[in-house]
């Protein structure tokens, strides 16, 4: 594993945070419509007329276009760069806001909240591809574990926020406050938020043009201009390029990158089920209602976001051990080239028998529902899950980075791809399975498909580097870098 003789990013140690905490804020808002969502249905349903069922359906739409319009921003935030792809579409979901706000029919909230997705959904994808701008792959796994900290919040802040504003106010203050607070954002980013896509302003010594730019410049590195050849080749590559979607499909046929999606989907479809049960099960069997409906998603979400900050700390202590295992010298601030490191098993050692865990975890809080327990054993039950399930998003998620050093934003758009639709067909048959099938057996089989998922981990960390290495044999010497 080769280390870069230059520094990885021109860009201060502070900057660095503030950037990072900018695409981690953008991120969140991508969560955040959902659970603030939840708890504001059956008032909706109430409002405009229609069963909570036909209400649930505008979940699943909102699903099926986060997996499908990350693939679109992704690819143009890889080619254009991560600013304008930001600044566009936040600026969509400001205005699907306000709209959804106004609507007053179904069929307007249906299109509305698949509006929403569109111009939201793209961000945490381009979160992760901006990680990839700035750190190297020594300290990604830290950084993304306080990214993964910040964008786990919404499962247990989101639902007692949407309570407390509910019991104010109508359901139309839950999206008036998700107006205010994306606003406030993207005028912050139009402002402050410098470029970092590698291809338009390498580590950050190449001035941006246009749309790239920052109106104030106090998070732009003091410019130390790159060399000519280099400021013309990288400007070369970045201009007249169409966007191309197709790209991230055709991350699917790498093995390896096809695996981590896949477990990427098991685990999130499992973990999106698991959350549902709490606005579905948890209101039949224990009659909560309002606040205390908001409060059940606490023990679960703040087990992720805890799970999620220490999960960065082990990926850069595991990513340390396994170079000095090779005999490598690590320099964090320096880029290197990851061809001959075996970095599946840096990311993976230490997470993938959390998974099982989490599989068992998730088979005994199915029977407990079932067997209708006391409220606090499967509350108990949810934050071990949290716990456990949570560590292989924080690693995958960073491996992914590590290995499409050259388009980290599409890579994550193909997870989004891989995730949402795998979780959108889940969540549209889980009430019918749960009434054919019961809570226990129902949960039984998640459980199962999550041990499927820890088999899938293993054959990576022993099989991971002989196919990556085979996949960039057949690309160019710049995709080879983890730089």
């Amino acid at each position: 594993m080769a280390e870069s003789n230059d520094s990885y990013s021109a860009f201060l140690p502070w900057q660095k945070n503030c950037i990072i905490g900018f695409a981690a804020l953008a991120g969140w808002f991508s969560s955040v419509s959902s659970f603030v969502y939840f708890p504001a249905i059956p008032i909706l349903a109430s409002d405009l007329h229609v069963s909570v069922a036909k209400v649930n359906l505008t979940i699943t739409s909102y699903l099926i276009m986060s997996g499908i319009f990350p693939a679109i921003v992704g690819n143009a935030a890889d080619r254009f760069g991560r600013r304008p792809a930001f600044l566009g579409g936040l600026a969509a979901y400001v205005a699907a806001n306000i709209a959804l706000a106004l609507q007053t029919s179904f069929g307007l909230l249906v299109f509305l909240r698949m509006l929403q997705s569109a111009g939201i959904s793209g961000m945490f994808s381009i979160a992760y591809g901006v990680l990839g701008d700035l750190f190297t792959p020594a300290e990604r796994g830290g950084y993304s574990g306080i990214m993964a900290f910040f964008l786990n919040t919404p499962p247990s802040l989101g639902p007692v926020l949407s309570g407390l504003l509910l019991l104010r106010w109508s359901w139309r203050s839950v999206f008036w406050f998700l107006t205010l607070a994306s606003a406030a954002c993207l005028i912050l980013m139009i402002v402050f938020l410098p470029e970092t896509a590698r291809n338009v302003v390498g580590d950050a010594s190449i001035n941006a043009k246009g749309v790239n730019k920052a109106l104030v410049p106090f998070l732009s590195p003091r410019r130390v201009q790159a060399d000519e050849e280099s400021t013309r080749k990288i400007r070369r590559e970045g201009s007249w390029q169409i966007s191309n979607p197709w790209a991230t499909l055709k991350l699917l046929r790498s093995p390896d990158t096809a695996i981590i999606l896949l477990a990427y989907g098991i685990n999130y479809t499992v973990y999106s089920c698991v959350q549902a049960s709490l606005s579905t099960l948890f209101v039949d069997i224990y009659l909560v209602s309002g606040l205390v409906a908001g409060m059940i998603y606490l023990p679960f979400g703040v087990a992720c976001a805890l799970t999620a900050f220490l999960t960065g700390r082990v990926l850069d202590f595991s990513y340390q051990k396994t170079a000095a295992e090779s005999g490598i010298v690590v320099e964090k601030r320096k880029g290197a080239d990851l061809g001959d490191f075996p970095i599946e098993k840096a990311r993976l050692r230490y997470v993938t028998l959390s998974i099982v865990w989490s599989g068992f975890f998730v088979m005994g809080y199915g029977w407990l529902l079932q067997a209708r327990v006391p409220m606090a054993a499967p509350l108990v039950l949810q934050f071990f899950i949290g716990l456990t399930i949570q560590a292989v998003f924080t690693a995958l998620n960073t491996l992914l980075v590590d290995i499409h050093p050259d388009c980290p934003a599409t890579a994550q758009a193909a997870c989004n791809l891989v995730r949402c639709e795998l979780a959108a067909a889940c969540l549209a048959a889980l009430d019918a399975m749960l009434r054919r099938l019961g809570s226990g057996w129902s949960f039984t089989l998640f459980g199962a498909a999550l041990l499927l998922e820890a088999f899938m981990l293993v054959i990576l960390q022993t099989k991971g580097m002989t196919w990556r290495q085979s996949r960039l044999r057949r690309q160019p010497h710049s995709a080879r870098s983890a730089t």
